[in-house]
């Protein structure tokens, strides 16, 4: 069995916690690993470590390599897309990837979920393996835990053995009533996005229903290159980008599942959540005696059945009833528990005035570690910049701005032109406007430095790379 994780999701209805820059699967919701990390070491058990592959977005691609590098995953197993096009194109760019091996299961896997009782995903999943050596697509069903509006169900049909079934349709998301039937008829069941099927199969079945994904992505795989620089993942060369940005956007779901007469399901009855909106929260988190769900900075009086988070800053909160509050550094969401399948339309109102909460948070990773932006008005932007150690920016330079750095913590060697130095904590350097300019930590320890930015225009894109160890550089 291969593993695919699909990684390529924007979590919006987790805003603002979930950005465009670090998205829900990035993001620690519950424990101490991030829902991909989580993904991949439920996996282990049943997958060799050699035999899980990831999925992402190649803005995402970096970020995803690191988290799991502790886990002994293989960054050449990381397939970049270029441009997210929804689940179709990705599952199809990994059968091309596995054509040769036509006969293997593929086991495809969102990143973002939770399974409380993985047990009960590797019994389903031998099971599932099982049917779709016999030529069936294989969903996995998850038996309802409680109606449910949120999530699509697949109605179950003849059986093919005691412990699957074959499909006889796929319901969108219903309403309370119409799920609460569900529940009782007992052969209806949650769409959990989890598949099995053989590379042959998926590839027939894409040929059939999807020529164009299928067509355009033949031969892509001469054009999967390495990302260059440390650690490199695959990503797709400029012809090949060029292919996938012309695919269409379709749901495997919708593009092949809802059509296909090879489908098959196998129930489980694992305690699943696919943390779609910040309602999950309650579904993997313990609440007090009234039922509220609290950061350890939030003092409460009087709340009930609240969802009230922080990153930071304490909250006081008082006579709140069935609230979600999500307090970021730049950003506060409120709005009623009821409504949280709503965050989605308030972020794409956001999007259309161009705000950047949207886009990243005020602390943006890097390959190299991070940046936290800690003040921005008319001529400067003020910035804290982590340096990892043995790891280096770019060499570049900028046209409309000059830096003041201040190293408080660590050894940085700077390169300014043909000069290159030492900075010790406590000492400071200029970068002139113009100037060819790189930061290193050459220490065994963070590196931290408080740079001022002082320009006319003081963004990210007032930069030119000429050398980059993360294969970034454009000059």
């Amino acid at each position: 069995m291969i593993g695919i994780i699909l990684a390529g999701g924007s979590g919006v209805r987790f805003w603002p916690w979930s950005r465009e820059s670090l998205p829900k699967q990035l993001l620690k919701i519950s424990g101490e690993n991030t829902l991909i990390q989580e993904t991949l070491k439920r996996l282990l058990p049943i997958i060799p470590i050699e035999n899980i592959w990831v999925v992402t977005n190649e803005k995402h691609a970096f970020k995803t390599r690191d988290q799991l590098k502790h886990l002994g995953f293989d960054p050449q197993n990381l397939l970049a897309e270029p441009v997210g096009k929804n689940t179709a194109p990705a599952i199809a760019l990994a059968a091309e990837w596995f054509k040769d091996r036509k006969d293997e299961v593929l086991a495809i896997f969102p990143a973002d979920h939770i399974i409380k009782d993985p047990e009960s995903l590797h019994t389903a999943l031998k099971q599932g393996e099982a049917i779709a050596a016999q030529g069936y697509l294989v969903t996995l069903g998850i038996r309802p835990a409680r109606p449910e509006t949120g999530y699509g169900y697949i109605k179950s049909g003849a059986s093919l053995t005691d412990f699957a079934f074959q499909v006889e349709r796929f319901i969108e998301k219903p309403d309370l009533s119409t799920a609460k039937k569900f529940m009782e008829a007992g052969d209806y069941y949650w769409n959990g996005g989890i598949f099995l099927w053989q590379v042959a199969t998926i590839r027939a079945e894409l040929q059939r229903h999807l020529p164009d994904i299928f067509n355009g992505l033949d031969g892509i795989n001469s054009h999967l290159i390495d990302s260059g620089g440390h650690r490199p993942y695959r990503v797709l060369d400029t012809q090949g980008q060029e292919i996938y940005e012309s695919l269409p956007s379709i749901s495997i779901d919708y593009g092949i599942m809802e059509k296909s007469d090879k489908v098959a399901v196998v129930p489980t009855s694992m305690q699943w959540s696919d943390v779609g909106c910040w309602n999950a929260i309650e579904e993997i988190s313990v609440s007090d005696a009234q039922g509220n769900i609290l950061s350890p900075n939030v003092f409460q009086l009087d709340c009930s059945g609240s969802i009230i988070k922080c990153d930071g800053r304490m909250i006081a909160a008082l006579g709140l009833k069935d609230l979600i509050v999500i307090d970021t550094p730049d950003a506060l969401l409120v709005c009623p528990k009821d409504r949280a399948q709503e965050v989605k339309q308030l972020v794409e109102l956001i999007k259309t005035h161009d705000r950047k909460e949207t886009k990243t948070h005020t602390t943006v990773d890097k390959p190299w570690g991070s940046y936290t932006v800690l003040e921005q008005k008319d001529g400067y932007l003020l910035k804290r910049i982590d340096v990892l150690p043995g790891e280096r920016l770019s060499l570049q330079s900028h046209q409309h701005r000059s830096e003041h750095w201040v190293v408080t913590a660590g050894r940085a060697e700077v390169q300014c032109d043909d000069k290159t130095f030492i900075l010790e904590a406590n000492q400071a350097t200029f970068i002139p406007k113009g100037s060819r300019h790189r930061l290193s930590n050459v220490g065994d320890t963070l590196l931290v430095l408080i740079e001022t930015q002082i320009g006319d225009i003081l963004d990210e894109n007032d930069i030119t790379r000429y050398n980059d160890l993360y294969g970034r550089a454009q000059a």
